[in-house]
């Protein structure tokens, strides 16, 4: 894709960035990519050289320790990109999160070290890298609300349905420790609560598979 296509793009996708002068600056040192999915686009630690903007597809950001703890923090959807990631770049720090490719993505891959001046010169960017501070910002507040308010089961429930819609799927290949891992709760116990919520006719369990019928 050559730079006048990529900045089309950006405008057909990314209109809140305003005009055709921004998508230009940005197209000039930016890279289209189809990344399959499954595929850690970044972990915690590594220099940040690009700045995704997702187009299609989605990209699961989730916070890890050292012994390989994860919790799910939120997800970027097309016309998105990474407040974590952004916030890192705009600091010169390496990264805090990891990010995991859900399906299929398409994205355009901003130069870091452009990212950074991009805000000096264009209330758009600025606006834009804002706006997704305080959209995260926000689904870290439902999370945490989530953890401290809601059962277990609510929160599998909600999961669920939310992964669903996200892949556009009623059959989610996910593992019960995959699972375990975003909740941040053990296996076992997810496992015992999706035994029940298969005996209620909520869903089927397959091999490496999850089948949803109607969740309420």
């Amino acid at each position: 894709m050559n730079k006048e296509d990529i900045s089309s793009f950006i405008r057909r996708h990314f209109p809140v960035l305003g005009g055709q002068e921004l998508a230009d600056a940005i197209a000039s040192r930016a890279t289209a990519l189809t990344l399959p999915p499954g595929k850690v686009l970044l972990n915690p630690g590594e220099s940040i050289n690009l700045i995704p903007l997702v187009v299609k597809g989605s990209v699961k950001v989730v916070r890890a320790d050292d012994s390989g703890h994860e919790i799910l923090l939120y997800y970027i959807h097309p016309g998105e990109s990474c407040a974590m990631t952004l916030s890192s770049c705009l600091k010169r720090e390496k990264s805090r999160i990891k990010a995991v490719r859900q399906q299929k993505t398409e994205v355009i891959g901003i130069d870091a070290g452009q990212a950074y001046m991009l805000g000096r010169k264009y209330p758009a960017w600025f606006d834009f890298v804002l706006g997704s501070y305080a959209q995260r910002f926000d689904e870290l507040l439902e999370m945490l609300d989530a953890i401290g308010f809601s059962s277990l089961d609510e929160r599998l429930v909600k999961y669920l349905k939310e992964k669903s819609e996200l892949l556009d799927t009623l059959v989610l290949h996910l593992s019960h420790q995959e699972i375990a891992d975003d909740l941040g709760t053990a296996r076992a116990v997810v496992s015992r609560m999706l035994k029940q919520m298969e005996r209620k006719g909520m869903l089927r369990l397959q091999r490496g598979r999850i089948r949803i019928l109607t969740l309420v």
